[in-house]
């Protein structure tokens, strides 16, 4: 083998470590770095001002932790996300059900139907909620003309109203989840139930719905991940009636200027959800080992 050939051996082995190379460096540059920043930063003590004293103390952390109000915003905040959660369950998995099981020739336009909302900003659709949830949007208007209400309701700048907008939004992640897994069932094994006696009812509970619990487990848990983490629309949606930890990073970070003590909730939020991916994670590697023993 000559030296050229050699040289050309040793580069097709580091092909696949040079394709990754850049992706690796523009990660730890602009998302490792930062978040190794805000990390000494949750450590410093902060002066009144907006500066920071340049030490090593849990302060940020116990305030955060023992102070029963931000207590009582994580508790929020986790609740917001199961409601999320529970709702695009309830609404997206008749659509993943008919989007797997659809013979017609519109299927791929269905599929577009569900994607397009992705491809429009999060601020355009809130903003969008906003005007059909208002005092005198369409939902109010149509329910004081048929004669249901008296008064509009108080749709807006409350806990619905963001449990509505956030499920709208995040819709999409949790139906292409169940899809994905209802698309890969057998149909086979539906009608066998169908052909021993099962009602549709009965076929569902035992069939479908075990069959399709990572479909569920998955979905589930990136909506309330998401859910959790949002930004825009419990601030729009919400006001200031409707704390969450993510308008308390901004509060504590642009409002306050305490660096420190929003570096600190912005970290407990990523364990927060760290734990739960680890969780998540487990409990699949066990369900599979489970299935294998099986």
């Amino acid at each position: 083998m000559t030296a050229v050939d050699k040289a050309a051996t040793k580069l097709r082995g580091k092909t696949p470590v040079l394709l990754v190379l850049p992706t690796f460096i523009h990660f730890c540059l602009f998302f490792i770095a930062p978040l190794c920043l805000l990390l000494v930063y949750s450590f410093y003590r902060f002066v009144p001002g907006g500066a920071m004293e340049e030490t090593f103390v849990l302060e940020n952390y116990a305030k955060f932790i023992l102070d029963p109000y931000y207590r009582g915003i994580v508790r929020d905040t986790i609740l917001l996300g199961a409601e999320v959660a529970f709702f695009t369950l309830i609404l997206g998995y008749p659509l993943a059900y008919k989007l797997a099981r659809t013979r017609s020739r519109f299927k791929g336009f269905l599929y577009l139907l569900v994607v397009m909302p992705l491809l429009t900003s999060a601020v355009v659709r809130t903003y969008g909620w906003m005007v059909i949830l208002s005092r005198n949007g369409i939902v109010n208007s149509l329910l004081l003309k048929w004669g249901f209400i008296e008064q509009p309701l108080r749709l807006m700048y409350n806990r619905l109203g963001v449990v509505i907008g956030l499920t709208e939004v995040l819709l999409p992640f949790m139906t292409l989840a169940l899809e994905s897994v209802l698309r890969n069932m057998d149909p086979a094994l539906e009608e066998a139930a169908h052909d021993l006696g099962a009602n549709s009812l009965q076929t569902f509970l035992r069939v479908t719905l075990p069959l399709s619990l990572p479909g569920v487990a998955t979905g589930s848990v990136l909506v309330f991940i998401m859910a959790i983490s949002a930004f825009v629309t419990p601030t729009l949606m919400g006001g200031p009636q409707v704390r969450v930890l993510s308008t308390v990073v901004y509060e504590q970070a642009l409002s306050l200027v305490n660096w420190p003590f929003s570096a600190a909730v912005a970290f407990t939020l990523l364990a927060l959800v760290g734990v739960l991916i680890f969780v998540y994670n487990k409990l699949l590697i066990s369900g599979k080992s489970w299935e294998v023993a099986q």
